[in-house]
């Protein structure tokens, strides 16, 4: 029973950060956000290659194997075309045991949900519906 209620909670926290995810990459669509630095501009595919390789370079340090066999099986991090997006879809359909999924949820959410603060509207703010639905809530 216990092994059930894990993987439905597993499932449903890689559900919440996919929706959350995908409603930051449609806002910077939508929004023409351009966070850039010095004139060099910056995409929200560069941030998901950067979580990523965080990701496997802290499983490689920690010494978690299942981990980084689970990051690389679809190929290199930097070759990975929407590496966080893969990830909780793989988490989403099953191919994450318990273990790897209790290594990378708890670290994707407290950098996804960091990601949301500074980069888009608070996590509760609706996305759509013109600027008075987002504005109130943006950048908390």
């Amino acid at each position: 029973m216990f092994d059930v209620m894990e993987a439905n909670t597993s499932h449903a926290q890689a559900v919440y950060l996919a929706d959350l995810w995908h409603r930051l990459s449609a806002q910077h669509i939508a929004l023409g956000c351009s966070c850039s630095m010095s004139g060099i501009s910056v995409t929200l595919e560069d941030f998901e290659r950067d979580i990523a390789d965080y990701l496997w370079a802290e499983s490689e340090r920690l010494g978690a194997t299942e981990v980084v066999a689970f990051l690389l099986a679809p190929g290199p991090v930097a070759e990975q075309a929407q590496a966080i997006r893969g990830i909780l879809r793989r988490i989403q359909e099953g191919e994450a045991d318990d273990a790897i999924s209790r290594w990378l949820l708890p670290r994707l959410t407290k950098t996804l949900e960091s990601y949301a603060k500074l980069h888009g509207p608070s996590v509760e703010a609706p996305l759509l519906g013109g600027s008075r639905a987002w504005r109130p809530g943006y950048r908390n």
